[in-house]
């Protein structure tokens, strides 16, 4: 009985070493030097694999997590008490990471599109102490404007990073978000500016093949 007691305490010993390991800046700083685009990566020791996904009726296309899945509308609910409810979130069940959209009904054509960032940014802030924007940008993608805030929201027990983007499709405006937990932010920017970085529009792929 002591020999199985000494085993389990060995066990949990190791455990606990490797959680430490897991989020050690030394390893953290060593992952980082890795890209999504590599196809696979590390976070925090566990292999993730990531590829370019069609998404919105292969309307537009992102790189994500291979194993990530659409949760259901009872999800979505259960995790966004909140009025404006994403159509669609994507993750799995053990990242702490979600990618989402938003297709709204507002009308702002694509050369618009960088004001509108502006617009969001004022709403946001705006919204209370608990939201605070860290920056703004604007970028082409195609012939798409893509504008993305990064920003800090809390909840009542947590402090969530928020990376939101904003595109017109078909003449309305998109809302993309990738969030995370405040504490795991030296790992996963890197990740959700990189997925940003990777997001499109299909039928800019087309035009061109089409030119």
């Amino acid at each position: 009985m002591e020999h199985v007691d000494e085993k389990i305490i060995k066990q949990r010993e190791m455990m606990e070493e490797f959680e430490k390991q897991r989020f050690d800046k030394d390893n953290i700083e060593k992952e980082n030097q890795s890209s999504i685009f590599d196809g696979q990566i590390e976070i925090h020791k566990i292999p993730v694999s990531f590829a370019e996904r069609s998404l919105l009726d292969d309307r537009i296309a992102i790189w994500m997590p291979e194993d990530f899945k659409e949760l259901t509308q009872e999800e979505i609910n259960a995790v966004y008490l909140l009025g404006n409810k994403p159509d669609v979130v994507y993750g799995n069940a053990y990242l702490n990471l979600s990618l989402g959209f938003h297709y709204t009904d507002n009308e702002v054509p694509n050369e618009y599109m960088g004001d509108f960032v502006k617009i969001a940014r004022m709403i946001l802030e705006k919204s209370g102490p608990k939201v605070t924007v860290y920056s703004e940008k604007v970028r082409k993608t195609g012939h798409h404007t893509v504008s993305s805030l990064e920003l800090v929201s809390h909840t009542i027990t947590d402090t969530i990073y928020n990376v939101m983007f904003y595109s017109s499709l078909n003449g309305k405006v998109l809302i993309g978000f990738l969030n995370f937990n405040y504490r795991y932010l030296d790992r996963y920017k890197k990740i959700a500016k990189e997925m940003l970085e990777s997001f499109r529009f299909i039928e800019d792929s087309r035009k061109e093949e089409e030119g």
